[in-house]
């Protein structure tokens, strides 16, 4: 009995991420998001490149001559941040805003295995596409720096690892809090105040365990800061959770 229970759990999670899956890729918005989060990236680090390799050749930088390559990628994870936020929140608000969640939860009322499926097809897609953006943004570094790009084989894979986490993490957190606020807006509001705005505002040192201080520690090569991103992101899952189970839609 109990094996034939779990059978249909599997098939019931199954289903539901199946669905998921369909209805991320019938939509113009997660092509727009995924272009523009290539272009943000690749463009981003190469006009950081060319800029300090320009401010070197004439004298203007006094922060070195060299630079890493991977340290344009690094820095513009922040701007490319905003495709993935909006794609993540995408699978969770636009369905409030149009209604589709009641059809949603009608096809599958377990509330918990409906936001599993939502957060498990945004990670199967955030995983593979924040690889390639990091990938694009070391390529893009060492092309634009030139001779002034040092680097090492750990330097390019630690980078490379922490933008992938920061992007993944980033977007576990955007469905939990998409479905808390289920507004398109609030939600967007809510994520990039966390991930931007509150790590310039707040300087003491408890900002350290803010999303996203946390997440620039991260980037700065800090593999720490690493669990406090993961147990915001948690944290956003289980509060989205308990509003979906509470609520009525």
């Amino acid at each position: 009995m109990a094996i034939r229970k779990g059978f249909d759990v599997s098939i019931a999670l199954r289903g539901s991420m199946g669905s998921e899956w369909i209805k991320l890729w019938s939509v113009r918005s997660t092509w727009w998001a995924l272009a523009s989060a290539l272009v943000l990236m690749s463009g981003c680090s190469a006009v950081m490149g060319i800029d300090f390799a320009h401010d070197v050749r004439t004298g203007e930088t006094k922060d070195g001559l060299t630079m890493a390559i991977g340290e344009p990628a690094t820095s513009s994870v922040l701007l490319a941040q905003f495709a993935i936020v909006a794609l993540a929140m995408a699978v969770v608000t636009a369905e409030f805003a149009s209604g589709a969640m009641r059809v949603t939860l009608t096809a599958d009322p377990n509330r918990a295995r409906v936001l599993f499926a939502k957060t498990a097809v945004v990670v199967a897609v955030t995983t593979p596409l924040a690889l390639v953006l990091a990938v694009c943004g070391v390529v893009m570094g060492r092309v634009s720096l030139g001779s002034y790009g040092i680097t090492t084989a750990s330097e390019v894979a630690g980078d490379i690892a922490a933008i992938t986490v920061y992007l993944v993490l980033t977007a576990i957190l955007t469905v939990g809090v998409g479905a808390v606020l289920r507004s398109p807006v609030s939600t967007l509001s809510a994520v990039l105040t966390l991930m931007l705005a509150l790590p310039m505002l707040i300087q003491a040192t408890a900002a350290d365990y803010l999303p996203g201080t946390a997440g620039l520690n991260l980037l700065d090569g800090d593999a720490a800061a690493t669990a406090v991103l993961a147990a915001w992101a948690l944290a956003a899952q289980l509060a989205g959770w308990t509003a979906l189970r509470r609520r009525d839609i």
